[in-house]
């Protein structure tokens, strides 16, 4: 059976979900309801940046993948990089944040047949976000979430890798963004995750990719 990992930060954790699913189980559900069922390990680290999901990201999924040429790594990208701390700076420098999405993306796809989920949007009234991870407050705004999601994309394209920008389908999506003002306004909740599953799901390379 074809193993999948999937690796990001808390939004592939599923951080907010009452089920504690994710948008990772709740799409091997719908993998499984029709029939194309698959092993998923979830590899989400919540709070973690791009530099630091690449110091772990190799191993991990080297160790769960058993057939480079069938099995599948999925990145999602979370959005722990573009916060804004202090006085408006960037976390992690801008020009940093995409060597180090194109050194993450060059690794996994070494390893096995790789897709890139882009970043989601936020609700900005709720910001900034407190983190209990690192204790400080971290500042997020979709304009500077939705240009990462276009420089991933163009990445993701000149390196023919498949990329989701779901940034513009879930900002007009109900379930995503009514979840994101039930929680926090950086994860969205069950009812949110399930709506990611669902359009991954419909996505061509990922069925085409998941077979």
């Amino acid at each position: 059976m074809k193993r999948v990992c999937f690796v990001g930060a808390s939004t592939v954790e599923g951080q907010g979900d009452e089920s504690s699913l994710g948008w990772p189980g709740r799409l091997a559900a719908l993998e499984r309801q029709t029939g194309r069922a698959f092993i998923p390990y979830n590899l989400g680290v919540r709070g973690q940046t791009l530099r630091e999901i690449s110091a772990r990201a190799k191993a991990e999924c080297a160790a769960r993948i058993q057939d480079p040429k069938s099995d599948l790594i999925v990145l999602g990208t979370g959005m722990n990089d573009l916060a804004r701390i202090g006085t408006g700076a960037f976390r992690t420098p801008q020009r940093r944040t995409l060597a180090d999405f194109t050194q993450l993306v060059e690794e996994l796809a070494a390893l096995a047949p790789l897709i890139v989920v882009g970043p989601f949007p936020v609700f900005e009234p709720k910001m900034p976000f407190h983190s209990a991870v690192s204790g400080m407050n971290f500042d997020f705004k979709n304009q500077d979430i939705e240009e990462a999601a276009e420089n991933y994309a163009k990445i993701c394209t000149a390196r023919q890798m498949p990329y989701l920008n779901l940034f513009q389908p879930l900002s007009s999506d109900p379930d995503y963004m009514a979840g994101l003002q039930a929680n926090d306004g950086l994860h969205s909740n069950g009812a949110g995750y399930q709506a990611i599953a669902g359009k991954l799901h419909a996505w061509h390379p990922w069925r085409t990719s998941a077979r």
